[in-house]
C-alpha cells in the first residue's frame, strides 16, 4: 500500500527550527549566568572569610589582642551563614590554641591525608573551591601563617544549608527566563505566520482556481517582493481568465448569432418560397386556363391576361423587395452619406406623391424647420419615406398623414411620421418590422403588399445610422418615431459629419 507523504505546514517547517534555535541560545545563556552568578556568590563568602583570617594575623603581629575582634565576628555573624564558622589561632613553636571561634579544629599535621572535622570530610591542603558542590565536604578550609611563621591561623566553614542557599541565586530568574521563552515563541509564531502568509494565500489561489471559486482578494497579500510577486501570478491568472470567459462568450455569442442568421435564413427561405409560390400558382392557373381553352372569347382571355400581369407584377414587386433586403444587408459598409436639407428633401416627396397621385384619398402635411440639415443617403431615405407613405394609403383607411420634427438632441433629429386611420391591434405591434408579416393577409394581398415595405424602412434607417419604433396614435392611427443623425459643422465653417 503505498503511503500518501504528509504535506508539512510552510509555517512549522520556518517556525519550529527558529524557535528551537533561540530556546537553545537563552538556555544556554540562562545557564551560563547562573553558574556565573552562583560562583559570585561563594567567592563573595570566601572574600569576607578570607579578610577576617587577615585581619586577625595583622591584630596579633600588631600586638592587639584579637578576643574582642573575634567575639565581634561571632556575634555579628550569628544566625547567618556564616553561623557555624570556625577560626582557630595557634602558636606555631608550642603547639597550643591561644584563641578560637567555633567548634575546634586539630592542626593540619595532626590530620591524615582524609580526616574528619565535625561530621564533614576536609583535605589538609585542599585550597581549591571546587569542595563547596560537593556533599558532606567543606565549602570552606584555609590555613595562613604569620610573616615570621610563629602565627597559624586554621580557618573552617561547613557547607550548610544556609550556605547553599545563599550561592543557590535568584529563583525568579528561571522563571522570569521561561517567561521570556514564551514571549519569544508567540512573537516568532506571529512573525513566521506573517512572513508565509503570501504562500497561504497563493495556497488558498490554487485551490479555488482549480475548482473555479473566488479567488483571494488581490489586496490581502502583504506589501513585500513575495507579496508583489504573488499580486502579479494573480493578476496574471485573473487575465487570462478574463480572456478565455471572454473568448468563450463571444464564441457563444458567434455560435448563437450563425444559429439565428441559420434560423432567419431558413424562416426567409420558406416565407419567400411561400409568397413566390402563391402568385406562381395563381399566374399558371391563368395560362393554363387560357391554353386549356383555345376557343374563349377575347374579354374572358384579357380578363385572364389582365389578372396574370398584375400577379406578375406583385412577383416583381416582391423579388425587387427582396433584392433591396439583400443588398442593405450586405453592403451596408459601403453605402455613401452625405448631406441632406432635409427640409426640401420632404417638400419634394410631398410634391411627387401629390402629382403623382400615390397619396389617393388622403392629404400629406408636413412640417419640418429651416436649415434642418441630417447625415443620409438620398436613395435609402427617399424609400423609406415612400414606403411609409405606401403603407399608409394602402392598410391605414385614414383621410390624413403627416411629417414633423418631434425633438433634438446634440446629435440627433427625432421625426414622427403619423396618419389618423384605424391603427393596428396592440398585439401586432412588436410584429410589424418582421419580414412578410401582415396584419391582414388577405387584404394586404389583395392590395399588392410584399410584407417587406416596413422591414425595408428599418433597415434603411439603421444602415444611415438612425432607427425606428412605432406605436398606436393617442387619437387613432399609427405613429412612427424615427431618428437621423445630424450634419455638424466645424468652427472654421468646413461641414463636419455628425458622429455615428
Amino acid at each position: 500500500m503505498d503511503l500518501k507523504k504528509r504535506r508539512t505546514n510552510y509555517q512549522l517547517k520556518l517556525f519550529l527550527p527558529i524557535v528551537g534555535l533561540l530556546w537553545v541560545i537563552i538556555i544556554a545563556v540562562e545557564v551560563s549566568q547562573y553558574k556565573r552568578e552562583k560562583d559570585y556568590r561563594a567567592e563573595m563568602i570566601r572574600s569576607r572569610i578570607e579578610f577576617m583570617n587577615q585581619r586577625l594575623l595583622s591584630l596579633m603581629e600588631e600586638g592587639i589582642d584579637p578576643t574582642a575582634f573575634l567575639h565581634f565576628i561571632d556575634n555579628y555573624y550569628k544566625a547567618s551563614e556564616l553561623d557555624n564558622l570556625s577560626m582557630t589561632l595557634y602558636d606555631t613553636k608550642t603547639g597550643q590554641e591561644k584563641v578560637r571561634i567555633g567548634f575546634p579544629t586539630p592542626l593540619p599535621e595532626q590530620l591524615s591525608t582524609r580526616g574528619k572535622i565535625d561530621g564533614a570530610f576536609i583535605s589538609a591542603n585542599n585550597n581549591d573551591d571546587s569542595t563547596y558542590i560537593q556533599p558532606d565536604k567543606a565549602f570552606y578550609y584555609s590555613v595562613n601563617k604569620s610573616s615570621d611563621g610563629s602565627l597559624l591561623v586554621q580557618t573552617f566553614m561547613p557547607l550548610n544549608a544556609r550556605i547553599a542557599a545563599e550561592i543557590k541565586g535568584n529563583p525568579w530568574l528561571r522563571f522570569f527566563v521561561l517567561l521570556g521563552c514564551a514571549g519569544i515563541t508567540l512573537v516568532t509564531y506571529i512573525a513566521t505566520r506573517h512572513l508565509t502568509k503570501n504562500i497561504r494565500l497563493l495556497r488558498e489561489f490554487v485551490s479555488n482556481a482549480s475548482s473555479d471559486h473566488d479567488f483571494v482578494a488581490i489586496d490581502k497579500f502583504a506589501n513585500d517582493d513575495l507579496g508583489e510577486i504573488s499580486r502579479q501570478v494573480v493578476n496574471m491568472y485573473n487575465m487570462r481568465k478574463a480572456a478565455l470567459a471572454s473568448r468563450e462568450l463571444e464564441h457563444r455569442v458567434a455560435l448563437k448569432a450563425t444559429e439565428e442568421r441559420s434560423n432567419l435564413k431558413r424562416q426567409m427561405t420558406n416565407n419567400i418560397n411561400h409568397e413566390l409560390k402563391t402568385p406562381a400558382g395563381i399566374i399558371k392557373g391563368y395560362i393554363d386556363t387560357i391554353i386549356d381553352n383555345p376557343d374563349m372569347d377575347d374579354e374572358s382571355r384579357n380578363h385572364f391576361l389582365l389578372k396574370t400581369q398584375e400577379h406578375i407584377e406583385r412577383l416583381c414587386n416582391i423579388l425587387n423587395d427582396l433584392s433591396t433586403m439583400t443588398r442593405l444587408e450586405d453592403g451596408a459598409q459601403n453605402i455613401s452619406l452625405e448631406k441632406i436639407d432635409f427640409k426640401e428633401f420632404v417638400d419634394n416627396i410631398r410634391n411627387d406623391v401629390e402629382e403623382s397621385g400615390i397619396n389617393g384619398d388622403m392629404t400629406f402635411s408636413t412640417d419640418i424647420p429651416q436649415n434642418c440639415y441630417v447625415k443620409g443617403n438620398n436613395t435609402l431615405l427617399t424609400g423609406a419615406v415612400m414606403n411609409l407613405v405606401k403603407n399608409a394609403v394602402a392598410y391605414s383607411k385614414g383621410t390624413e398623414m403627416s411629417l414633423r420634427l418631434l425633438t433634438e438632441n446634440q446629435r440627433f433629429y427625432t421625426f414622427v411620421f403619423a396618419d389618423n386611420g384605424q391603427g393596428v391591434p396592440e398585439e401586432s405591434i412588436p410584429m410589424l418590422f418582421e419580414r412578410f408579416y401582415r396584419v391582414d393577409k388577405g387584404r394586404s394581398r389583395k392590395a399588392g403588399g410584399t410584407g417587406l415595405g416596413l422591414p425595408i424602412v428599418r433597415s434603411s434607417l439603421n444602415t444611415i445610422g438612425g432607427s425606428i419604433s412605432v406605436n398606436n396614435g393617442e387619437h387613432g392611427g399609427l405613429e412612427f418615431v424615427f431618428t437621423l443623425q445630424k450634419w455638424r459643422t466645424k468652427p472654421s465653417g468646413h461641414d463636419e459629419e455628425a458622429d455615428a
